[in-house]
């Protein structure tokens, strides 16, 4: 039996994504067994703010201590030097205190969207010491780092304003800070769902203890 001949056009292929960035910076991710609490105060000042804009995973909090750079592919010697760095630096165990809620701009990417976020107005001479510590490593390293310090942890990104406001005191213990390759996806620009302490952690460094 004869067949006709078919022509297969398939499906047309999706537009090629150009490939944003990855995120490199060193961190003081929250235990565990503190992201809960962390996660319930998120919840209230939302609530208390009417902020309905993007959540970042109670999993992912952290408090930024120094950006390494925004990499579409990172270097073996650029790892190398962010991880070296990391090793030259120690201190003991500190507590890190959280008393006031506010939002401030969001950096470009994030399209002038604001953080809310909670800062850590009255404990943060650790964090900022880390931070110091941590950028003098960098640049004996060859990388660039920041001088100034704004320890905080971001609970969401909205572009409805959060005054400043007090909260109950909530507080963890650091006691260490990891080097963490965050990847950027169009579909999750903020990197909402990413930093997680998996494979894309490229150093765990206990060097708080």
């Amino acid at each position: 039996m004869h067949r006709q001949q078919e022509f297969d056009f398939g499906i047309p292929l999706p537009p090629r994504q150009p490939k944003l960035p990855d995120r490199v910076f060193l961190a003081l991710l929250l235990e565990a067994k503190d992201n809960s609490r962390f996660a319930a105060l998120q919840r209230q000042l939302c609530d208390l703010n009417g902020i309905i804009g993007s959540l970042p995973l109670e999993e992912r909090f952290h408090v930024s201590l120094q950006h390494v750079g925004d990499y579409k592919r990172l270097r073996s010697k650029t790892e190398f030097a962010a991880k070296r760095s990391g090793r030259l630096v120690e201190m003991p165990a500190f507590e890190v205190a959280f008393h006031h809620g506010v939002s401030f701009p969001g950096r470009p990417a994030v399209r002038g969207e604001r953080r809310l976020v909670r800062s850590c107005f009255w404990l943060k001479r650790p964090v900022c010491e880390l931070s110091q510590l941590i950028g003098i490593a960098m640049k004996a390293n060859g990388l660039k780092s920041a001088d100034h310090c704004v320890p905080h942890v971001t609970l969401a990104y909205d572009e409805k304003f959060a005054p400043r406001q007090a909260i109950d005191p909530i507080s963890f213990v650091a006691r260490e800070f990891i080097l963490i390759q965050q990847p950027a996806r169009p579909d999750d620009p903020q990197g909402l769902g990413s930093l997680v302490p998996d494979h894309r952690v490229v150093m765990l460094q206990s060097r708080a203890s």
